[in-house]
């Protein structure tokens, strides 16, 4: 999806998985100096932020929107889904 040159362009990080785009790819009219930052989590990070907030992970699943099924997950998906259960209260 991304290589080299999108990250000597700036338009990826590798060492933060974020995509920088202008918001003029999503909305046709808006201001042209407006970046969008997007940050994608590996599974470890998300059951790190699950952990902390409180929750335990009890099973993570592959997901494409439209087709959520409790199935490994692929490598070509981009999203998941997590199974979770409230186990503390976090300060």
């Amino acid at each position: 999806m991304y290589n080299d040159n999108d990250v000597k362009e700036g338009r990826f990080d590798p060492l933060t998985i974020t995509v920088i785009h202008p918001l003029t790819e999503l909305i046709k009219d808006a201001p042209s100096n407006i970046l969008i930052r997007e940050k994608g989590f590996t599974v470890i990070e998300l059951m790190h932020m699950f952990r902390a907030s409180g929750f335990s992970v009890e099973h993570i699943w592959g997901g494409t929107a439209g087709s959520w099924k409790r199935k490994p997950l692929k490598m070509d998906e981009m999203e998941v889904m997590v199974l979770s259960r409230k186990i503390k209260d976090v300060d």
